[in-house]
């Protein structure tokens, strides 16, 4: 119930859209059973007056049934342009609320999420909620602003025979609804987590079809797959079947009913407190009463899917609600300085502290690099510095000569502010170089964008390009070498000029002569930054100010790179190994 209200808020910029067309769609309603009401009395009078050789009046009734078959569809036609209107509105101001979710979740839950689950919540999971309206919220609508008045125009013929309307009514469209939707909500739920599943793995397989070529495993990926897909198709078999027997009971329901109310009509025209040809018209009126709730059945199927998609759309946005923090702002400084005190972390389900109760500080403008074995903690570190990973315990603190400011209470745009981070695992769009690189700076000048090149040691490579900053880098940089890809990340980076730089593996893919260019230029870029490097590069790590040397979550030392070769054994061996 909920999520029920959740979507019907997000209805609310539309609700006059919503309601006009739940209006239209009522008056077609209504027009349909007076419409087929009054042909049966109109048909069974003009038989009647035949048969006994008398004059009527048809010109009046002929009349009426012209106004309501007008009227039927020019309400048809104005409700079927409305609604749709409304509901692709709707779905689109879904779809970017939950892109701009998405694009905001900076958290432990975004980057621990499938990418094809992602991309299956912001497509499917959207698609879905298109039936939220026509096939749900519409017929509910209709059938309780149509059923009082078709009740009350029958009770004024037969008050028995509109109680017995009224109970088919109640069961088609109230009883045979609930024990649908009990019984296919838990089923919705698997389907809906069996979709996204089943293209999440259809994406990996086709992402992976390399790997899983090289080590023969396609035949049980694809098994796999398969077997997804036939819980998946077993699930819709259960939903259609229900369906259809929703129909077919429906049906049963329709047609006794109004067979019952034959037989209760009868009597009483034989009696003459009745006319013959009113017969044909409640019998009539009776049938057609039921398109007030045929859809309902459909529409309680269709619910607990609806709510099921929208659940998982809704738990990415209350994951970045919960996110959302204190804005402090920095002022302009030309560096920071960064405490780290008693910060621990420890991943789900592991045995072991991947952090272990840190305690450092860096100065203010000073170059600082990160080393360690694989599993130390560097990339933990630098997670929660970027607030990738949530803070479990300890603090971590920028400073300033006056102030200090807790990482974790700034918002991530106030976080991103005052960082550069160059990763090691960085993406290129598909469009052109001056496109990525505007992604770091949109204001930037295209004299601005060919310095950072430059400096980014990118120059010669730019010169021989014949469209320049217009190149297209080809989707994930396929144009690109490894070398020219991270260099373009640190052009974006030089760009950004944010107060605390940090830098996963910069020197990777680069050959010596670039690699001491690079670092001369770096070093007279960020000279007045704070710059935090992961590095096992003996080149960079002799112009840095100190290295913190971590093991297994600890911090083994803190001293200069010359301290540590003359003293450590193990830490020759480890940046010698790397």
């Amino acid at each position: 119930m909920h999520n029920f209200v959740r979507l019907l808020k997000l209805c609310k910029p539309h609700a006059g859209m919503l309601l006009l067309g739940a209006f239209l769609a009522s008056l077609t309603v209504l027009a349909n059973v007076g419409l087929l009401a009054i042909s049966g009395w109109f048909l069974a009078a003009m038989a009647a007056a035949g048969i006994a050789g008398v004059q009527m009046n048809y010109f009046t009734p002929a009349g009426v049934i012209r106004f309501l078959a007008i009227v039927r569809t020019a309400s048809r036609y104005g409700e079927r342009m409305i609604t749709h209107n409304a509901t692709f509105l709707l779905l689109s101001e879904i779809r970017v609320k939950m892109f701009a979710t998405l694009s905001r979740l900076n958290n432990v839950d975004l980057a621990m999420s499938r990418s094809a689950d992602l991309v299956n919540r912001l497509q499917n999971d959207v698609d879905a909620l298109d039936k939220f309206y026509l096939n749900v919220l519409l017929p509910i609508i209709v059938a309780l602003f149509t059923i009082p008045i078709v009740m009350a125009f029958m009770a004024a013929y037969n008050a028995d025979v509109a109680l017995l309307c009224f109970i088919s009514l109640m069961v088609i469209g109230v009883l045979l609804p609930a024990l649908l939707s009990r019984k296919l909500h838990k089923e919705a739920h698997v389907e809906t987590q069996l979709s996204a599943e089943l293209r999440a793995e259809l994406a990996d397989t086709l992402k992976g079809a390399r790997e899983l070529a090289v080590y023969q495993a396609q035949n049980a990926q694809l098994t796999h797959c398969d077997s997804l897909s036939q819980q998946y198709n077993a699930q819709l078999y259960s939903r259609h079947k229900a369906v259809a027997n929703s129909n077919g009971l429906s049906t049963l329901v329709i047609q006794l009913t109004m067979l019952a109310s034959v037989f209760m009509i009868i009597p009483l025209v034989s009696l003459g407190t009745m006319k013959n040809v009113e017969l044909a018209m409640l019998a009539l009126f009776v049938l057609a009463s039921f398109e007030t709730v045929l859809t309902l059945p459909t529409a309680f199927i269709e619910l607990p899917l609806t709510l099921s998609a929208a659940e998982r759309l809704f738990v990415l946005e209350d994951n970045h609600s919960k996110a959302n923090t204190q804005q402090n702002e920095i002022d302009n400084q030309s560096a920071l300085g960064l405490t780290l005190s008693n910060v621990s972390y420890q991943y789900a389900g592991s045995t072991r502290k991947a952090l272990n109760d840190i305690n450092v500080s860096v100065c203010a403008a000073s170059k600082v690099a990160l080393v360690g074995a694989s599993g130390s903690g560097k990339t933990t570190l630098v997670n929660l510095l970027t607030g990738l990973w949530p803070l479990q315990s300890g603090s971590l603190k920028l400073t300033t000569d006056e102030h200090s400011f807790e990482l974790e209470s700034m918002t991530p745009s106030a976080r991103f502010k005052q960082l550069t981070i160059v990763a090691q695992q960085h993406h290129i769009f598909d469009g052109t170089l001056r496109e990525n690189l505007l992604y770091a700076a949109p204001d930037a000048t295209d004299e601005m964008l060919i310095q950072a090149c430059e400096q980014a040691e990118l120059s010669s490579w730019l010169n021989n390009l014949k469209a320049g900053l217009n190149t297209r880098l080809g989707i994930a940089g396929r144009k690109l070498s490894h070398g020219q890809s991270r260099r373009i990340a640190i052009a974006q980076a030089i760009l950004r000029r944010g107060n605390l730089v940090i830098l996963d593996e910069p020197t990777e893919s680069l050959d010596n002569h670039t690699k001491y260019h690079l670092l001369n230029t770096l070093e007279t870029v960020w000279a007045d930054k704070t710059m935090l490097t992961i590095t096992h590069d003996p080149a960079m790590l002799s112009r840095v100010d100190k290295v913190i040397w971590l093991e297994q979550g600890k911090i083994r030392a803190v001293a200069t790179h010359a301290e540590l070769l003359a003293n450590e054994a193990d830490y020759v061996e480890l940046i010698t190994r790397f």
